[in-house]
């Protein structure tokens, strides 16, 4: 009996789920409400109405029921379907005077009773639609030009209006749920668009410029740019006086010389207090485990905490898009990783249909150097397993990895991956050992290069026209990348929007 009991449990499970997939998923789709009426065992009696038009039919598990249950269904139901294949239909169905077909046609059914209830070139009255979405909280928004920079700057612009940057702010406040007054709303797009015109004037302003200022312009121009950041969180500052006051205890870093004379040794660490920590506080980062008291030489670093501080050469490591460079300068193992879906190891596997729903898929880590290790994948953020090395007749080294994730999302939306138009998707090391995002390790190599240019001309005149010539090539295709990637996202991190700028017509 139990038996036969978990038998039946187990076919109206799946009528249940098939009646779901091939009939209300329809149902709505076309405004029809729908619903059981009632169970039976292995079938279900189901109605749907839109605009006074009432229908009711039967779905069973198979063609072959008893043909008294057919006759009994007949007389309460204008439509039989059955689930599955067809068996002897005519056999298990003589008698039956109401149509009987397989599931797979009830779209067909479906036109019909759209027809007939269709008021002249209406859908029917009466079904309740949800309110228009505010087009200024859209959580994404795609700028096609055929110059995309130039697109983002337009919108960063549109931000300096103080009346754009109001609402702007507004929008975000509502999507977030948190209630602003007037008075905080106004002088937070006051500080929003007085920052963007800072940014605008620093990062903008290249005609002519000394490779010097250039440096310069940048680092403080992408702190233009995260005052607005910090303005424009709902939750974040509430004037631009706040964040000034964050800045009366320093940026929030320090550098210290390394073991050598060169530039790419030299130290950035990181302080609980000043501009830096502040801001890493309003992306979700805390930076309060660090102590206040900041080393002066490199060999009291060895008492410094894990992960406080870090080479510019690992910033360096630290930037996707310099690989090629970073291969022929630099010795070290780079602090990114490029992640590619490994088709055979997936072989098979879907994330929607009537199988189980994946949670696991297996991705490719790919290290075009060859320099890193498996003991280096682990250390990379994300739920990953499973690391292993794997052949590759291609350069480098490739690792296999299993990604956890969400039953119906993709692998990659559980990992933090850097998008850029310079650089295939990559899965970069945190700095500092919690900060993972990219425009904040930019901001911090940019915060050495202009402590360099302003306090270290012996090594600064070095880089431009001496034995450290090799950096300046570095660091130039580093300020390049910096002018195109940082612009797009802070935009995005300003608005609340996902931004994708591309040329119209691109894949990519």
């Amino acid at each position: 009996m139990q038996a036969a009991d978990h038998g039946q449990k187990v076919r109206m499970d799946i009528l249940r789920r098939d009646a779901e997939r091939k009939i209300f998923e329809k149902l709505r789709t076309h405004n029809w409400s729908e619903k059981i009426e009632r169970e039976f065992p292995d079938g279900l009696i189901i109605s749907a109405e839109r605009g006074g038009h009432r229908h009711t039919i039967a779905l069973i598990y198979s063609s072959a029921t008893d043909n008294n249950i057919y006759k009994s269904l007949a007389a309460e139901v204008e439509h039989i379907f059955f689930n599955g294949q067809p068996y002897l239909v005519e056999q298990f169905t003589q008698g039956v005077i109401k149509p009987v077909g397989s599931v797979d046609d009830f779209h067909e059914v479906l036109l019909e009773w759209n027809r007939v209830s269709a008021d002249g070139k209406f859908v029917p009255d009466g079904q309740e639609m949800p309110p228009v979405a505010d087009p200024t909280i859209l959580r994404s928004r795609l700028l096609l030009s055929d110059e995309p920079i130039a697109a983002i700057w337009l919108r960063l612009r549109q931000l300096q209006s103080v009346t754009l940057a109001r609402k702007m702010i507004e929008a975000r406040a509502a999507a977030e749920h948190v209630a602003l007054d007037a008075d905080n709303i106004q002088s937070k797009a006051q500080g929003v668009a007085y920052a963007l015109r800072n940014a605008s004037d620093y990062f903008q302003a290249r005609d002519g410029q000394p490779f010097s200022q250039r440096v310069l312009n940048l680092y403080y121009g992408s702190l233009s740019f995260a005052f607005a950041e910090m303005l424009a969180a709902p939750r974040g500052a509430k004037a631009l006086s706040d964040i000034e006051h964050s800045t009366k205890a320093g940026h929030g870093l320090y550098t210290v010389d390394g073991v050598s004379d060169g530039l790419e040794q030299i130290v950035v660490g990181v302080l609980p207090a000043g501009f830096f920590p502040a801001w890493a506080k309003t992306m979700g980062t805390q930076i309060t485990q660090f102590p206040d008291s900041k080393p002066r030489r490199y060999s009291q670093l060895a008492s410094a905490p894990e992960h406080s501080w870090l080479t510019i050469e690992s910033l360096f490591a630290s930037i996707p898009e310099l690989s090629d460079l970073f291969s022929n300068i630099f010795t070290a193992k780079p602090r990114w990783i490029m992640p590619v879906y490994d088709q055979t190891a997936n072989q098979g596997m879907s994330l929607f249909g009537d199988q189980k729903p994946v949670t696991r898929s297996y991705v490719l880590l790919v290290d075009d150097m060859g320099r890193v290790t498996k003991e280096d994948i682990a250390l990379f953020p994300g739920p990953i397993s499973e690391i292993g090395e794997v052949p590759s007749e291609g350069a480098g080294r490739h690792f296999r990895v299993a990604v956890e994730h969400p039953p119906g999302q993709f692998w990659w939306e559980s990992l933090r991956i850097h998008h850029s138009p310079f650089q295939r998707d990559a899965l970069i090391l945190p700095i500092f050992g919690v900060v993972n995002e990219y425009r904040a390790m930019s901001v911090v190599l940019l915060y050495a290069l202009s402590i360099i240019v302003r306090y270290r001309p012996s090594i600064w005149r070095r880089v431009q026209e001496g034995d450290l010539d090799h950096m300046r090539v570095i660091i130039e295709a580093f300020l390049a990348v910096a002018e195109r990637v940082l612009p797009e996202q802070f935009l995005a991190t300003v608005t609340g929007q996902r931004i994708v700028a591309k040329h119209p017509g691109s894949f990519f």
